[in-house]
């Protein structure tokens, strides 16, 4: 197996995560990929903390690189087969391969290109597609080496709801995946992941 896909979900958001997971079963059926690439989800009535279902689905996978994806974001249409043709195209493997992120916040549009020696904020970079862009460190949709997988998250990376965004439990698991030094990056020059937020709703998916 190539590339583990892990989603972690709700009982009350079934129609949403089917046709995410519906829309990758096609790409894989489409192109053959059934051997090389998994979709593990667990699905829950928000018993089980965050934290634990994205531990859990990294030990859960037995890809040579796994990518986390929240059931409210998705994947461009091509993405299983440009990763897969990507992994086995390489001369060596590398810690991390990236791909660019467009995000629909609110009114706005713009991507989100990654760079493993910039930090975790969004910096201003020079605009691709036609659309503002900013560079940060590469985040959890982006797909990860096995000798990322046991980098676990603990119920200290989990947000204190009132004070702090559902998005400081990713954070929090990057810092660590930073301390394991990943040295290599391979970009796919392509938009991979599609973001979604409103104000209000972040985190609303997976928590």
């Amino acid at each position: 197996m190539l590339i583990s896909i892990l989603i972690p979900t709700i009982s009350e958001r079934s129609e949403t995560f089917k046709k995410l997971q519906d829309g990758l079963y096609t790409q894989i059926k489409d192109n053959k990929l059934e051997k090389k690439v998994e979709i593990i989800s667990i699905c829950d009535n928000r018993t089980i903390p965050l934290v634990e279902k994205r531990n859990a689905l990294q030990k859960l996978s037995s890809g040579k690189y796994f990518t986390h994806l929240d059931d409210d974001d998705n994947f461009s249409d091509d993405y299983c087969v440009r990763c897969v043709n990507a992994i086995e195209n390489l001369s060596e493997e590398c810690d991390i391969i990236t791909y660019d992120q467009k995000c629909f916040v609110n009114d706005d549009i713009f991507i989100v290109s990654p760079n493993l020696t910039s930090d975790f904020n969004l910096n201003p970079f020079p605009p691709k597609y036609n659309l503002m862009t900013f560079e940060r460190y590469p985040w959890q949709y982006h797909l990860f080496h096995k000798r990322f997988k046991e980098v676990y998250r603990t119920e200290s990376d989990s947000p204190d709801k009132i004070k702090k965004p559902a998005m400081f439990d990713d954070l929090n698991w990057l810092k660590k995946i930073k301390l394991e030094y990943p040295q290599s990056v391979y970009h796919i020059d392509f938009i991979g992941h599609v973001y979604h937020f409103e104000k209000g709703i972040e985190g609303s998916s997976t928590q």
